[in-house]
């Protein structure tokens, strides 16, 4: 029945000493001989922000990927639904107008209106609170970096298990533009455009605009006819940058998003579980089409204005970030998936988050760093949804939510580095945070479409945290360093606006172990990075089925999980014109405790009807009692050693580019990008899977001059069937197939 391995971490151990073994043997060669001099066509250096001050890539003692707009561009990659396919350690999943980022196998199952993703999501700087603004098409971004582990010090809200950050580009003092537009399969229309350059002498503003129009659907709606898993985008956002004086600079920026779509949100039947009743066909596995009774579509509209001031003191340099976020969510959506009105959930949500940074950081750096800082985050959600259907009182009955909630968090931070000698830095800093989170509204009876009993939900939590990190650098030589931390963070308590009658989810806690090296060899030819990392977590929160309701999750808090893993990377420039990327994220993440007799929570397990509950507290605490009727029964008992949701055992990918000139002004460009993901769960009783699969990116493009080009490109090439999600009730299971082949052909032009 399910897929409920106990692996071992001995393995994830084995590995990590495996790939120590072999950083460590590198640099006792290395020592025997000088440096190597940086030769033409070598590797680029990256500069990043992991650290809140601009540094090289490879002197900061966190494991970062740092990919360029380029890189993402020749990869096929163009979307955070992507991203994982050249970062292995991330695995991205979608629920309706909400991002569900995993780093190193620690997320959140959860995307009720109101939560936070437990890997912060930073654009510019501005923390984005809404789950749905981690859903974004790429433009006039210089780079994305990916912070590995807990940042819970410089950065700290929900920083939990690492840092997804995106930095656009910056107008200057010379004019450029770039833009492009496309045709692909499924009637797609898509094009960016982008222009930056000085308005006046101190003053320079840009304007990136994006579009993406997909008239057929990857499937049909057979009930109503009707194309479905489609999607509208349309995208704007602008900078003005004013160099007010040698020391003062001041960044105004504004957004504005607006999407409609339902490809992660037109649900298809499972077709091991269907639900009950189903008497129509049953797809087979990986169907893009549904026999839903409604028609399931979000809207979403967000926008957002920020200004950032960044003023030389002489001892210090000051930046303070001050933004206001909005985002407006109306989805209409069959949980059933079937022609029976089982369920149908529709919801109006809104979320509007104002916030406030200020740092403060030495100007010198050598051999003594420091960065002190405050931080306030207010943030007002609301949620009215309506819930109907004969499996929740009937098509005109059911239960209507009118919840709030709103949040006000408080920070104070610190770190100091300080060089022991010119080659061993020790970092030190600590965090403190001060939450306090309001819940309000409550829960309508309906009966005839009109509102009857009222049950109110008025209620409040508030907790003070400290996280903190320490960390030791130590250069082997100039190219080559190892270093270790330990980082402590947490994730903030919450209520889930979906079933606000339950009581909240507490705070998770995350003690984070590491060990790494960074290297640049070959006289900067190959950049390979490696770490190894332990985490011990405790509360982990985790979304379920509520057990006799139909429909409706609950949070709860696992009583702990360990990780257990190792990341690699690398990036070749064997050639000038050939650059060879990837890397691979071995996990062993498992639930140490989660069930076990005396614990405060059992873990949810789902059995196919008929069956029985038996006693809680075992691994198996539920019996199938004979041939599926369809529907799903919840029991709870023991899921300790169970494979976390969302922690495949090992990822992997792989790219190429080569540059081939064609004449004087000419070039081609070759690309292929494959990625492998060994499958994870979506439950925490590992009955709903994805199973192993890779997909397969590539493009050819022929420049004619610098400025033009024309480029054929393919995604998902070989149409692996995936899933962006799969999620059950008490109706049975559903299913969310992620995106089939895509290919097309795009002009682009770069001045």
């Amino acid at each position: 029945m399910a897929y409920r391995p106990e692996r071992l971490r001995l393995h994830a151990w084995l590995a990590a000493a495996s790939t120590s073994t072999l950083a460590l043997s590198t640099p006792v060669f290395a020592q025997a001989t000088p440096p190597a001099e940086v030769q033409a066509g070598a590797l680029e250096e990256i500069v990043v922000t992991a650290q809140r001050r601009a540094e090289n890539l490879q002197a900061v003692p966190i494991a970062i990927a740092a990919v360029t707009a380029d890189a993402l561009s020749r990869a096929g990659v163009n979307d955070t639904n992507s991203l994982s396919q050249v970062v292995p350690s991330v695995n991205f999943q979608r629920s309706g107008a909400s991002g569900l980022f995993f780093v190193r196998g620690v997320g959140t199952t959860n995307a009720s209106v109101g939560d936070e993703g437990s890997n912060a999501f930073y654009v510019d700087g501005v923390y984005i609170p809404d789950l749905s603004g981690t859903v974004t098409q790429f433009n006039n971004i210089s780079r994305i970096e990916v912070l590995k582990g807990p940042q819970g010090t410089l950065f700290g809200r929900n920083a939990f298990g690492g840092l997804i950050h995106i930095i656009t580009k910056e107008p200057g003092d010379v004019f450029e533009t770039q833009g492009e537009a496309g045709y692909s399969n499924y009637q797609t229309v898509q094009g960016k455009l982008y222009v930056g350059g000085p308005v006046t002498e101190n003053v320079s503003m840009d304007l990136a605009l994006t579009g993406y129009d997909q008239s057929k659907g990857w499937g049909r709606n057979i009930t109503l006819n009707r194309d479905t898993k489609k999607m509208r985008y349309w995208g704007a956002r602008s900078k003005l940058v004013w160099r007010a004086s040698d020391a003062v600079k001041v960044t105004l920026a504004g957004d504005y998003y607006k999407n409609d779509d339902n490809t992660a949100i037109a649900w298809s039947v499972d077709q091991d579980f269907p639900v009950r009743g189903l008497t129509g066909p049953i797809y087979s596995v990986g169907s893009l089409d549904t026999a839903a009774d409604q028609y399931s579509l979000t809207k979403l509209k967000s926008w957002g204005v920020s200004a950032t001031i960044e003023a030389d003191l002489g001892f210090a340099n000051l930046t303070s970030i001050s933004s206001l976020r909005d985002s407006k969510n109306n989805s209409d959506f069959d949980v059933d998936a079937t022609q029976i009105p089982w369920l149908r959930i529709t919801f109006e949500s809104g979320s509007r988050a104002y916030q406030q940074e200020l740092r403060l950081a030495s100007a010198d750096t050598d051999p003594l760093s420091w960065q002190i800082g405050a931080f306030y985050l207010r943030s007002e959600v609301d949620n009215a949804s309506r819930f109907r259907g004969l499996a929740a009182g009937g098509v005109n009955g059911g239960t209507f939510i009118d919840a709030t909630l709103n949040t006000d968090s408080y920070a104070a931070f610190g770190e100091l580095s300080y060089k022991l000698t010119p080659t061993t830095q020790v970092i030190g800093g600590v965090r403190y945070t001060k939450d306090k989170r309001v819940l309000g509204g409550g829960v309508y009876l309906v009966a005839n479409n009109t509102l009857g009993a009222f049950t109110p939900t008025n209620d409040s939590i508030d907790y003070g945290k400290f996280t903190y990190r320490l960390a030791v650098r130590q250069e082997l030589t100039d190219d080559i360093s190892l270093y270790a931390s330990y980082n402590r963070g947490f994730k903030a308590g919450t209520y889930s606006l979906q079933s606000p009658t339950n009581p909240p989810v507490q705070p998770q806690y995350i003690n984070a172990y590491e060990a790494g090296v960074k290297s640049e060899l070959f006289g900067r030819r190959l950049r390979l990075n490696a770490s190894a990392f332990h985490y011990d977590i405790s509360n982990y929160q985790i979304r379920s089925a509520a057990a006799g309701a139909i429909g409706a999750a609950v949070l709860l808090n696992a009583a702990s999980v360990k990780v257990d893993g190792v990341d690699v990377e690398f990036d070749a420039a064997p050639m000038k014109n050939l650059r060879i990327f990837g890397g691979f994220t071995w996990l062993d993440s498992r639930f140490s405790n989660f069930g076990k007799p005396g614990s405060t929570y059992q873990a949810p397990f789902i059995y196919p009807n008929p069956a029985v509950c038996n006693a809680t507290g075992t691994a198996d605490p539920g019996t199938t009692t004979g041939p599926y009727s369809g529907g799903l029964t919840t029991c709870f008992g023991n899921a300790s050693g169970f494979q976390t949701p969302g922690a495949p055992d090992f990822t992997a990918s792989v790219g190429t580019s080569l540059t081939v000139p064609v004449n004087e002004t000419g070039e081609l460009r070759f690309s292929l990008l494959g990625s492998y993901n060994s499958g994870f769960p979506f439950e925490s009783d590992g009955l709903l899977r994805q199973k192993k699969y890779a997909l397969l990116n590539g493009s050819v493009a022929y420049w004619l001059t610098e400025n033009w080009g024309v480029e054929v490109w393919g995604k998902n090439i070989t149409g692996t069937k995936y899933f962006q999600q799969k999620i059950s009730t008490g109706l049975g299971a559903t299913t969310n197939r992620a995106a089939p082949a895509t290919y097309g052909v795009t002009i682009k032009f770069d001045y």
